[in-house]
Order: C-alpha cells, then structure tokens, then sequence
C-alpha cells in the first residue's frame, strides 16, 4: 500500500465530510482551520462516525478513543480539520 500524503488525507476527510452532509458541496468553505462542531455542526457523535469512516475507508484501526477523550479535556473542545488530519496522516504511516 503507497504511502498518503498529508494532502491525500485531508482530501479524503473532505470527501468523507460531504458524504455525510450533503449541504457541503463546496469545499472551499472548508479549510484546515475550520472547526468540525463550531463551524461544521457537528455533533460528537458525528465526530466519532467520521472516525469510525476513516477506519474503515483505509481499513486501519486509529486509537480514536484516546484522541478524543484528549480533546475533551482541553478548555476547547472542539477539532479543527488540520488536527484531524494530522492524527490520521500519523497513524496511517505509523509502523504497526
């Protein structure tokens, strides 16, 4: 399996994002800055089923539990794309 870029990644999140709402078609509105609830609405359960869709879309298992529980513990509990993307750019090319 080739390696994914960091800009594969986010490109598959996007992907994976609008799958889930259709109402974002533009992808231009979402940057790696954007927040997944403040700015997108979702809720942790959505969170969770981003996760969840990612596993299965690389057929990888992500110790997503940990990485949220470590967000809810910050004063902000919120996840913007970029760290998304970075936990699951880190993971996939981790040595198992």
């Amino acid at each position: 399996m080739t390696a994914e870029t960091r800009d594969d990644v986010f490109e598959t999140v996007l992907n994976l994002l609008r799958k889930m709402d259709e109402e974002w078609e533009d992808s231009d509105e979402i940057t790696p800055q954007t927040w997944l609830v403040a700015d997108l609405g979702l809720e942790s359960i959505d969170v969770v089923v981003l996760g969840t869709t990612i596993q299965e879309h690389y057929d990888k298992s992500m110790p997503f539990a940990e990485f949220l529980a470590e967000i809810g513990e910050q004063e902000v509990r919120d996840i913007q794309i970029d760290q998304f993307v970075d936990f699951v750019h880190q993971h996939l090319n981790a040595t198992a």
